[in-house]
């Protein structure tokens, strides 16, 4: 089976919400947008962002978050592999036709193979870092803390 058609699946079996979400807003945090249909990688993130201060956005789609990016000031994204209408190539091809100057963090499901060449890849295209799953919290927090400085020195996050 198309690995899209399983993705798409999952998501209508789980009910995902298809509409923006917004957790925690605070004006004097950095907002982080979340692009995923993957259960799992909501999870483990929902989880990883629980103790931090950041506003989290999630989209499932990469029209939300062509939207998102002309609307909101966003300090890092996190994206999966798959998308509702495309992939994190999509999203990644987007932020650079517009010059945006967001990093992309790609996030890998459990369910996606441990390959150096898609991280490479992923690289090669202007990709920030990749988090590879199982997520450890001291990764999670370097990678996201890192994306973050870049984009707005004196901003930091807090564990």
């Amino acid at each position: 089976m198309n690995p899209a058609a399983v993705i798409k699946e999952r998501f209508e079996r789980n009910h995902i919400s298809k509409s923006v979400a917004k957790i925690g807003r605070d004006s004097g945090n950095p907002t982080v947008l979340i692009a995923t249909v993957e259960p799992e990688i909501r999870e483990g993130l929902s989880s990883l962002l629980e103790t931090l201060s950041v506003n989290a956005m999630w989209v499932a789609s990469v029209a939300d978050v062509r939207t998102l990016i002309g609307k909101e000031k966003i300090a890092a994204c996190l994206c999966g592999f798959w998308l509702q209408d495309g992939t994190y190539r999509e999203v990644i091809r987007t932020l650079r036709r517009e010059r945006i100057e967001i990093p992309a963090i790609i996030v890998s499901a459990p369910a996606c193979p441990h390959e150096y060449g898609e991280y490479l890849a992923a690289l090669n295209i202007g990709v920030f870092d990749f988090l590879r799953f199982p997520y450890q919290r001291s990764d999670f927090e370097r990678i996201l803390e890192s994306a973050i400085d870049r984009e707005c020195p004196s901003t930091q996050i807090q564990a």
